[in-house]
């Protein structure tokens, strides 16, 4: 089974459009993946991070659903994106979400059923 990204936004930039300091920024990520092929996809969720924001906002935090990287940029985002979901071996979706989740943070993260 092969990932494909379906979409990637920020709800904080258009995507056409850099932080105001790429190199000092934390910015929300939200992608759709999905099956390549099908029209089905999922949200995950992340940070794009920068050091630079690191050490001007030092605070505790956990590191799951963060990519760090030296300067804000889309393509690096995509890139990064695409090599983690190329790395993904799985043999139904659900592994391969939870899969991701390990990364991301999937819209689905915890999700407990209702029965009525």
């Amino acid at each position: 089974m092969h990932l494909e990204i379906k979409s990637i936004f920020s709800i904080e930039l258009d995507k056409e459009e850099e932080p105001e300091s790429p190199k000092c920024c934390c910015v929300s990520i939200r992608a759709q993946i999905g099956i390549r092929g099908k029209e089905a996809s999922e949200q995950f969720n992340f940070y794009a991070i920068t050091p630079e924001f690191l050490l001007e906002y030092p605070e505790v935090r956990w590191g799951r659903g963060y990519l760090l990287l030296p300067e804000f940029s889309w393509n690096e985002v995509e890139r990064m994106l695409e090599k983690l979901i190329s790395g993904i071996s799985a043999s139904s979706w659900e592994d391969a979400a939870l899969r991701l989740n390990s990364y991301l943070e999937w819209e689905f993260d915890n999700y407990q059923s209702v029965d009525r």
